[in-house]
C-alpha cells in the first residue's frame, strides 16, 4: 500500500536513496569482482575460493555444514561443489546427507599457487574501502558470525 500522497516514482527515489540491501549487493559485485578478476588466471573465482579456504580450516565437512559456515543457498554450494569437483580441487564421496566433502591435493596446491593474486585483490579492496570501511565491514561480519 502506498504511502498517502506519494508517487511510485517518489517512493522509487525514497527507497534508491536508503536502500541498505541495494547498497550492500553493488558492494558485493564490485568486491566480488576485484577478486574473481585477480584469480581468473586460475580459473577460480572468489567463492569457490572461499569453500577451499573453508574446509582447510575446519577439515572435511558435509554441504550443509559449508552452506551454513558461509551462508551460502543449498543450491549454490551444490552448484559450486559439482565445479570443483570437476576441476579436481575437492572430492565428494557419499551420497545424499552423508556427503563429504574434502580438498585434494590440487585444491591444496591451487590454494598456495593463487594467493599472491588474492594478496593484490585483497590491497585493492582494502584501498577501495579505506581502513574506516574495512574495518566496518570486519566487525559487521564478526557480529554476523557470532549470531549464526
Amino acid at each position: 500500500m502506498n504511502p498517502p500522497g506519494k508517487s511510485a516514482n517518489e517512493i522509487a527515489e525514497l527507497v534508491a536513496a536508503q536502500c541498505i540491501a541495494s547498497r550492500a549487493r553493488r558492494l558485493n559485485r564490485v568486491i566480488t569482482g576485484l577478486y574473481d578478476r585477480a584469480l581468473q588466471p586460475y580459473g577460480i573465482k572468489i567463492n569457490q575460493a572461499s569453500i577451499l579456504v573453508c574446509l582447510l580450516t575446519v577439515g572435511d565437512a558435509s554441504p550443509g555444514e559449508i552452506g551454513a559456515r558461509l551462508q551460502m543457498e543449498k543450491s549454490t554450494v551444490s552448484r559450486t561443489i559439482d565445479r570443483m569437483a570437476k576441476s579436481g580441487w575437492i572430492q565428494v564421496s557419499g551420497k545424499g546427507p552423508g556427503q563429504i566433502v574434502r580438498v585434494t591435493e590440487r585444491g591444496r596446491q591451487l590454494m598456495v599457487d593463487c594467493h599472491e593474486q588474492w594478496q593484490e585483490a585483497q590491497q585493492r579492496a582494502l584501498a577501495l574501502l579505506g581502513e574506516e570501511g574495512a574495518s566496518s565491514l570486519k566487525a559487521i561480519a564478526d557480529r554476523l558470525r557470532a549470531s549464526c
